[in-house]
């Protein structure tokens, strides 16, 4: 059985990967009913060193303790369709949900693993996902409400700023944007457009303030926002784009 993922990884044209997507599974169906459910998963071991899943677990858990509110963790793009079991990366790491202005960012978060095309390539594959789902969603148990009534869905890669080193990353980004474009997503989906982006956190925010699990737990579980907690919640509210929409990622 095929997964939704299959024949997608190294991809950067959004086009081609929905494409790819409808061959793998022309019939689309579902055993989940989880499929885009916003959902916060604060579970972490205490050992666990991981920079990406520490970050990833703070911002999970300084939501659910109020301090994030509109964040969310480990979001299914697509559970139970055909074999989902083998993609192992098949969750959106973080979305940030705007219930006001139904504006959804799906977060691909990085800090030193994979390379900035890499990752860049990873979030389209989430925003591909995401059009599929909704194109089938009256034949797909999609989580209803919330991000599958989005008007605005921007993919974006997020990482220390010191990450974005490859040179050609701009290049990248500027053809998957055109791509992006071309596809018109309006005319396929009534109100929905798309974008893509790659941010970075202010130049401050070069170290996590924990360093194992069991700190993340201490520092970000809690009532009351503390130092570390504050320091992660002002580093995403300080995201900057590192090559802005306007100037199309030209060199």
């Amino acid at each position: 059985m095929a997964s939704l993922f299959d024949k997608t990884k190294g991809m950067e044209d959004i086009a081609e990967i929905l494409s790819q997507m409808e061959a793998n599974i022309p019939c689309p169906s579902s055993t989940s009913r989880k499929l885009w459910q916003l959902r916060r998963t604060t579970d972490i071991s205490s050992h666990n060193r991981s920079r990406e899943t520490m970050l990833e677990k703070a911002v999970a858990m300084l939501a659910e303790n109020g301090h994030m509110p509109e964040w969310f963790n480990q979001c299914p793009t697509a559970s139970g369709i055909g074999d989902s079991s083998r993609s192992t990366h098949s969750n959106v790491d973080l979305v940030h949900w705007s219930e006001s202005g139904r504006r959804a960012h799906l977060v691909e978060l990085k800090w030193d693993s994979d390379s900035p095309s890499e990752a860049e390539q990873q979030v389209l594959r989430y925003g591909a996902a995401y059009l599929y789902c909704r194109m089938h969603r009256n034949r797909l148990p999609v989580w209803r409400g919330s991000v599958m009534d989005a008007c605005d869905i921007s993919l974006q890669v997020v990482a220390p700023a010191h990450y974005y080193t490859e040179s050609d990353l701009r290049h990248c980004l500027s053809r998957a944007r055109e791509n992006l474009a071309r596809l018109d997503i309006g005319s396929r989906i009534d109100g929905l457009s798309m974008s893509l982006d790659v941010l970075a956190f202010p130049e401050w925010f070069d170290r996590l303030p924990f360093a194992s699990g069991e700190e993340v737990r201490a520092e970000c579980d809690t009532a009351e926002l503390t130092q570390a907690g504050r320091k992660v919640r002002d580093a995403f509210d300080g995201l900057a784009s590192v090559y802005p929409e306007a100037d199309g990622g030209r060199p």
